[in-house]
């Protein structure tokens, strides 16, 4: 537990060195006159009441001298514990910081530092994070469970209209949620199920009559919806769990992001979310997965858990848009002929995909050799690497075949759709589906190289992260 250099990972709040009542989720209250540590030196730089920071480096020596970054700082060191004071850690600035400290044998250690920009302790806190393109960039840590049943409809976090928009920013920040969990979210860019073509449907049509549950238009649509719409390439979520989230989206919905291009690790998807999506538009891109719906090319994702199997894509559907006007269906999916054709709804069937283009038609086999409707039980398409996850086996049925059973994600083959990439891309090693009785076995983990530190296994019941990551300790 105590350990020289720390995992580079983004660290959380760091309260006063010694504090009157301060007590952690798992530990005992704190006293005056503790001498009391973190294992992860973690700051909140928008709290100006915060306090000294201290860790455990177990070395019995005096200290020379101790580098934050390029600024040699003045540190106390007493019964191996080393301290920063809150003045030095502000003054470094947010982000990822490193302090090097040189003993008077000339050994070095080297401390990992979070600077954070803020502590979210509010579901209101956590919405603002998605507010403006500097908001998704700043670092971010979870001081306790984030209960967001207060906000009606959450907004995706980022902003993506298409892929040249200039007005596009993505979540460019860090998110470590401390083994805390994201809960209650409903997050959905549509609940229509009726329009003018008679029936009980499901479709988009609040969102062609302009009635969007969303606000912002780059989320109306429901392309691409998750709790995050896009993490960016610098982006980074982990240690969190999320609990109760409950995500639909139109085409590419995943319960954490609908698109990650950054980085992901420790993240838990507990078996009461939801991810929804109504049609993949027979294309092979259009993906819904527990945690993700694409992992792009720059995309990098470990250590995933997804324990829900309600991961679904709608039966029917039907679209609404004033591009549908004037073409010809086959009177199922649309009017035939003129001038029934020019109603402005189009109807899909949660069908197995087929091969662009292929005479006679041919269904698509992805890189499980199975057949797909879209629907996985941990990320849809990857382009770029997903490892070490773990998902439930649950029975995917479309509507045109027998049922069959999830894989946890798939990689772009270009034969299935080569305008999307003319070569095979993408990585999936070491992921795995099991039954839910198997999910609680510890040792049906012990093959995807979890960290001890960051997750909890006990036979009978599902993993769980670690509560409060950022241990305090008392050194008596």
């Amino acid at each position: 537990m105590k350990r020289l250099t720390l995992l580079t990972l983004p660290l959380l709040a760091v309260s006063t060195l010694v504090g009157c009542g301060r007590s952690s989720s798992s530990g005992p209250t704190y006293k005056k006159g503790d001498r009391i540590y973190q294992e992860r030196i973690l700051f909140d730089t928008s709290d100006e009441k915060a306090g000294n920071a201290s860790i455990y480096l177990g070395i019995d020596k005096k200290v020379k001298t101790v580098k934050l970054g390029r600024e040699e700082v003045k540190c106390g060191y007493k019964n191996k514990i080393l301290t920063f004071s809150a003045k030095d850690l502000r003054n470094a600035g947010a982000g990822e910081r490193t302090a090097t400290v040189t003993f008077n044998d000339d050994r070095k250690a080297s401390v990992d530092i979070f600077n954070a920009t803020k502590f979210i302790r509010t579901a209101e806190e956590f919405q603002a994070i998605g507010a403006s393109k500097t908001a998704c960039e700043g670092y971010y840590v979870l001081a306790n469970d984030i209960d967001c049943s207060s906000i009606s409809n959450f907004e995706p976090i980022g902003q993506y209209f298409d892929e040249k928009d200039p007005t596009n920013y993505y979540f460019h920040g860090i998110l470590d949620g401390d083994g805390y969990a994201i809960k209650n979210v409903t997050c959905s860019y549509s609940d229509s199920p009726i329009g003018p073509s008679g029936g009980n449907l499901q479709s988009n049509y609040d969102v062609y009559t302009g009635s969007p549950k969303f606000s912002n238009p780059a989320h109306q649509s429901g392309d691409n919806t998750g709790i995050f719409q896009v993490i960016g390439s610098s982006g980074v979520v982990r240690n969190v769990a999320f609990d109760n989230c409950r995500v639909h989206g139109r085409t590419i919905v995943g319960v954490v992001a609908a698109n990650i291009m950054g980085r992901a690790e420790n993240i838990l998807v507990n078996s009461n979310c939801v991810a929804k999506m109504d049609t993949h538009f027979y294309d092979d891109d259009c993906n819904v997965g527990a945690a993700f719906g694409i992992v792009a090319g720059s995309g990098n994702v470990k250590n995933i858990i997804c324990l829900t199997s309600q991961v679904s894509v709608l039966g029917l559907y039907e679209d609404y848009g004033p591009d549908y006007a004037g073409k010809d269906g086959n009177g199922w999916d649309h009017p035939a002929g003129s001038p029934a054709n020019e109603a402005n709804w189009w109807r899909f069937a949660g069908v197995s995909k087929e091969v662009p283009d292929s005479n006679p038609r041919v269904k698509i086999t992805d890189s499980n050799g199975k057949r797909s409707n879209g629907v996985y039980a941990g990320a849809g398409k990857v382009w770029g690497q997903v490892q070490n996850s773990v998902g439930v086996l649950f029975a995917v049925k479309p509507q045109d075949k027998d049922s069959y059973q999830s894989s946890f994600s798939h990689t772009h083959q270009a034969i299935n759709k080569p305008t999307s990439g003319d070569s095979d891309l993408g990585l999936i090693e070491n992921c795995g589906v099991h039954s839910v009785s198997d999910l609680k076995v510890a040792s049906t983990f012990t093959q995807y190289n979890f960290s001890s530190d960051a997750w909890v296994f006990q036979d009978g019941s599902f993993p769980t992260l670690v509560e409060n990551i950022n241990r305090f300790e008392i050194v008596k």
